[in-house]
């Protein structure tokens, strides 16, 4: 039977089919507008005689994006490719991260069917946080990364990008294309050394990554945002969207919560500790102290923040003014990230 490849496409029978399961209705709720998500994600509520099979109530769908410039954008990062085996090659062997139940999964077209996490809260990357959330990032971060740490199998994830891949060295290409744009909508609130510090950085990106090369690698989430976890009362956290899944060295994802999903208050009453925490929490996962040394995290993490800063080039291009969400974090990114890498001095760090 031929899946989906648009919402509005969606049968029971094909609902039958796949969750091998007598489904008679369902109704369809669209979600995930406005937040980042590159495609097409529905909430389906399921009737029929589906949940003796163990089958839940409500299940989550989601598809490509049916934008032509999304789609190119999409298939050239292959993220769906990566995400539909993450859930067929990965994720049932995973432990010590948690991770939704894979219902169904396919390539051709892709459509991914997950059980729905409600009433599991969502984060907020605009709002940021709460400490309790925090520790439990870092918490799973490190779970996530220690298990993963030089593990032999990752030379058989070809499929998983690692840091050498073109996209990560294309942000020096596209940022003359797109700091024009950059600086006329944020160049006068932010600081003036890392506005500096990026225009140096941007031609140094690819001989940059070259100095990663030689790093140990783990398995990276690439998408290590609040708006992909899900937190549970018993203080427990369930990471979604593997599209970006990628084989990098551990701080990678540590660059992209610590500077620009915590507000800067509390990043910088708090991130000398949540550094020490996943320090910490690594070497009891078993990763030698020379990978796990509070100093070298921080530097890895002050360099990755003007990474992300001089990246904003690139992702501003993309910025629709009028999705106000889309908007508010894009903001709040930026703001966050500059505010960081001011304070970590990550120019000098880098030497420029």
């Amino acid at each position: 039977m031929q899946a989906p490849t648009t919402t509005s496409e969606i049968t029971a029978e094909w609902l039958s089919t796949v969750l091998d399961s007598s489904i008679t209705e369902f109704d369809i709720e669209t979600i995930g507008a406005g937040e980042g998500f590159m495609g097409q994600l529905a909430r389906v509520s399921l009737t029929g005689n589906h949940l003796a099979s163990g089958i839940p109530e409500r299940v989550i769908v989601k598809m490509p994006t049916i934008d032509p410039g999304g789609r190119m954008i999409g298939e050239m990062m292959r993220v769906w490719e990566r995400e539909h085996r993450f859930y067929t090659e990965v994720a049932p062997s995973m432990h010590g991260v948690r991770l939704a139940r894979c219902l169904h999964s396919s390539d051709d077209p892709y459509v991914l069917i997950l059980e729905d996490l409600h009433p599991l809260v969502p984060g907020d990357q605009v709002v940021g946080p709460t400490l309790q959330q925090a520790h439990t990032v870092i918490d799973t971060a490190a779970a996530l990364h220690s298990s993963w740490f030089e593990h032999p199998d990752l030379a058989d994830l070809t499929w998983m990008p690692d840091i050498s891949d073109p996209m990560s060295a294309s942000v020096g290409s596209m940022f003359d294309m797109g700091w024009p744009t950059f600086l006329a909508r944020y160049g006068e609130t932010l600081p003036e050394r890392v506005l500096r510090w990026c225009e140096t950085f941007a031609p140094m990106v690819e001989s940059w990554i070259r100095n990663y090369i030689d790093w140990p690698l783990t398995l990276s989430h690439g998408d290590f945002r609040l708006d992909n976890m899900f937190f549970a009362p018993d203080g427990s956290m369930t990471l979604v969207d593997w599209q970006l899944s990628m084989r990098a060295p551990s701080t990678t994802d540590l660059v992209y919560f610590l500077g620009t999903n915590l507000p800067t208050e509390m990043r910088r009453a708090h991130q000398t500790d949540l550094i020490d925490r996943y320090s910490s929490a690594m070497r009891a996962g078993g990763v030698p102290d020379e990978w796990a040394d509070p100093e070298r995290i921080t530097q890895g993490y002050a360099e990755g923040c003007l990474f992300y800063c001089t990246s904003f080039a690139a992702s501003i291009l993309t910025l629709d003014p009028a999705n106000e969400r889309g908007a508010a974090l894009m903001d709040a990114l930026v703001r966050r990230a500059f505010s960081a890498a001011d304070d970590l001095d990550a120019g000098t760090r880098l030497g420029i």
